[in-house]
């Protein structure tokens, strides 16, 4: 086989052992076209993922290589003239594809694995530890899939990894429902930035934003619901699966286009929020982490964490944390141009966290009871629903 070579306007030359078209009928009537074919593992390294929801997990941290790693590293070592038939190979999509089986070369233009990256990525960490001198190969089955529409290629990358469980913020992220959001929080955060796929490394973990947020809506926004409170503590993947379908909808319908706003506008305050209260000095000498008069420990998770240095909490348990902000929504207000949290004067942040302190104790120090129960929720509501009715009364 020929190598692999780029050639102009974003097209590659991919050589093959032998090619099959398995096109069906729907699909020529879509202008779409695929073939299996067999292809030299070397040539499958030169072949991009950037329209693949995951990368390599463990291109950065070996230590994430898992089990399935480890077995395809295996098959690889010990029997690469069976590698393929005992791997599923990869899926490469491309918007055009020009096939030579004269040449044995197949042209493709915006060539990308959409599945099969963790295969690649042992393949060539296998390739890298070799000897220069070293030319030996095996072959990888691939399934090539022309789409000339892209935004279909996105789709069906989506759908082939729904079934290895790609988490929904990749989904989210590949049809640009985060685009926004991400905006918003490095406009008003420099130096922050969310996560858009699972193998995002750095930034905020774009669930846990949203279900901060989520707390923050007022009732006047939210209406009669039947979800209460705890629910972004209970459903937190719903909280991403709800903004994408307040995405999606927000041009149609006015709800769905006020609640996507709410949450783009105020993510940032979110953060912040959340932060203050998680790191605020009156945590401090209420003894939360410490074994109870009964000599238990705290139940349902690690209610705080200290600075070793310091021994001041830097850390509080989202379970404690979720009612607080959730009680801060009586303090959200739409000023005429967007969306705020302006706390009145006549409230105390010590106080809030005395009353979350309380309960906590009250509910057997069980963290994660305090965080998918409403009591705690309830109760801390009513301080700031009180303030907020007796400012709402003298205005």
């Amino acid at each position: 086989m020929a190598d692999a070579k780029q050639v102009p306007s974003g097209r590659i030359s991919l050589p093959y052992n032998l090619i099959r078209s398995l096109t069906s009928p729907s699909e020529k009537a879509n202008g779409v076209q695929t073939w299996f074919a067999n292809v030299s593992a070397r040539e499958i390294i030169k072949i991009g993922t950037q329209d693949n929801l995951r990368t390599y997990i463990a291109e950065h941290q070996s230590g994430k290589r898992n089990f399935v790693h480890k077995q395809i590293a295996l098959t690889i070592e010990e029997l690469p003239d069976r590698f393929i038939n005992r791997n599923s190979g990869v899926t490469i999509t491309c918007t055009a594809c020009t096939v030579d089986d004269n040449e044995k070369v197949a042209t493709l233009t915006g060539a990308s694995i959409i599945n099969g990256a963790q295969t690649q990525g042992e393949i060539k960490r296998y390739f890298a530890a070799l000897d220069d001198d070293d030319t030996s190969d095996f072959l990888v089955r691939a399934e090539i899939i022309m789409d000339p529409a892209h935004e279909q290629i996105v789709e069906v990358a989506i759908a082939r990894n729904t079934a290895t469980t790609v988490k929904s913020v990749s989904q989210a992220g590949a049809r640009g429902h985060l685009t926004e959001l991400k905006t918003s929080i490095e406009s008003a955060l420099p130096g922050e930035t969310i996560q858009t796929s699972e193998t995002d490394t750095e930034g905020l973990n774009t669930q846990s934003l949203l279900q901060w947020t989520r707390l923050l809506m007022p009732e006047g926004l939210l209406g009669v619901s039947t979800a209460g409170r705890n629910f972004a503590y209970k459903q937190g993947g719903k909280c991403l699966s709800d903004f994408s379908t307040w995405w999606a909808a927000r041009i149609t319908d006015e709800r769905s286009r006020e609640f996507y706003e709410f949450t783009v506008q105020m993510a940032p305050t979110a953060v912040k929020t959340y932060r203050h209260y998680e790191s605020h000095d009156a945590w401090n000498g209420n003894h939360l982490h410490e074994k109870g008069k009964g000599g238990g420990v705290p139940e349902g998770g690690r209610p705080v964490r200290r600075d070793k240095k310091s021994n001041k909490i830097v850390w509080v348990a989202p379970g404690i944390l979720f009612p607080i902000l959730s009680a801060l929504s009586a303090f959200v207000i739409h000023d005429g141009v967007k969306w705020k949290l302006e706390v009145p004067s006549l409230f105390s942040e010590e106080e809030l966290i005395r009353r979350a302190i309380q309960q906590y104790r009250a509910l057997d120090r069980q963290v994660a009871l305090m965080g998918r129960g409403e009591v705690a929720y309830d109760a801390l509501s009513i301080y700031t629903d009180t303030i907020a009715s007796v400012l709402r009364s003298q205005s």
